[in-house]
């Protein structure tokens, strides 16, 4: 892997993670308990999940995304989700709003904005570095 692909590989992570962070700030308001699961120790084929309501999140941020990409996304989250878990597919492509896919009574897919159920999407506050 040369430096070039290197260094692009670690953005599209760092872009990825930020994204997470940013979802679970603004999914906190209506699912107050829940966190990231790359935080628990162990990792899970998705990335955000809140126990108490039974839901797990699907984060996904590239610079494009189709109809079928999503779906495929969706379920694969469907097939590792713990049983009774909704499920919810968050995803941004560049110049796009934030959408969000379900599949209510599991009669087909739905997507609509962030917006029109959990508000206005905003970034989540910086972290701050402790220092010695």
């Amino acid at each position: 892997m040369t430096k070039k692909t290197n260094h692009k590989v670690k953005n599209a992570k760092a872009k990825g993670s930020g994204f997470e962070r940013d979802v679970l700030h603004n999914l906190q308001r209506t699912y107050p308990h829940m966190y990231l699961t790359s935080k628990q120790g162990f990792v899970q084929q998705y990335d955000l999940c809140d126990d108490e309501e039974k839901v797990v999140v699907e984060c996904k941020r590239h610079k494009s995304i189709s109809w079928n990409q999503a779906k495929k996304w969706f379920e694969k989250l469907e097939r590792v989700a713990p049983e009774g878990y909704e499920c919810l597919l968050v995803f941004k492509s560049n110049q796009q709003p934030v959408l969000v896919m379900k599949r209510p009574l599991d009669i087909g897919f739905m997507a609509f904005e962030f917006e029109q159920d959990y508000g206005v999407f905003e970034k989540h506050p910086p972290v701050k570095k402790k220092t010695r």
